[in-house]
């Protein structure tokens, strides 16, 4: 048990160490160059179109897709929730 308790560490120290930490960061930041920080350039569109596209007067019409923005709000966090749940329950 020891000995796989020192293995743990030596893994832990790799993975989580700073240079891993550094390489996310740095990953997370050349990305956001390559695509031009659209994450704060379309961060109204994404708003309204998500978060706030759930507090319109339309929020039950549908587009094209044939998904309101409530549908799609809702499908993800039970998506979300469930999983969650699940992954909590058999971690139990």
């Amino acid at each position: 048990m020891e000995i796989i308790s020192k293995i743990n560490s030596a893994i832990n120290g790799v993975v989580w160490g700073p240079f891993m930490l550094a390489f996310l960061i740095g990953t997370g930041l050349f990305l956001s160059y390559k695509t031009g920080f659209m994450q704060f350039r379309k961060f109204g569109y994404m708003a309204k179109s998500t978060i706030l596209g759930v507090f319109s007067k339309d929020q039950h019409s549908k587009d094209k897709s044939g998904v309101s923005p409530f549908q799609a709000v809702a499908t993800a966090m039970a998506g979300t929730i469930g999983t969650g749940s699940i992954a909590g329950l058999a971690t139990a």
